[in-house]
């Protein structure tokens, strides 16, 4: 099972340009369907504000450029997405919690509603 976070309600996740930082790799500013393994990084992914959000999946940490714009009541959305419907021609492992789909859309199989703040669980807003 992979994850999507949004903050947007959605029926179908479909590709869009990553929003990386400039000096990212380049295949972190594909024009896919990104997901992780990791429930709790999908959730910080749909947590974050506008700005660059780094995380720090070993020391569970998790970094907003704009803490002032957090808002921890916000509704945001955790996609449950089945793997092994997804071809492995059309995967591309970004690194062991960033996974790119090239597909123009993929159908979730469920969605999970969640607050923003409930990514206290998972990470430590530094």
């Amino acid at each position: 099972m992979w994850y999507h976070g949004s903050r947007k309600k959605l029926s179908v996740l479909k590709r869009q340009q990553a929003h990386a930082v400039a000096e990212s790799l380049k295949n972190e500013k594909l024009n896919m369907i990104y997901c992780t393994p990791d429930y709790g990084f999908a959730l910080a992914m749909a947590a974050r504000p506008d700005g660059v959000t780094e995380i720090n999946t070993t020391g569970r940490t998790v970094y907003f450029e704009n803490p002032e714009n957090f808002d921890p009541d916000r509704e945001v959305y955790v996609y449950l997405v089945d793997s092994s419907k997804i071809p492995d021609v059309k995967v591309v492992w970004i690194d062991e919690m960033q996974v790119a789909v090239d597909l123009d859309e993929v159908t979730p199989s469920s969605v999970e509603r969640h607050k923003a703040g409930e990514i206290s669980q998972f990470y430590r807003i530094a």
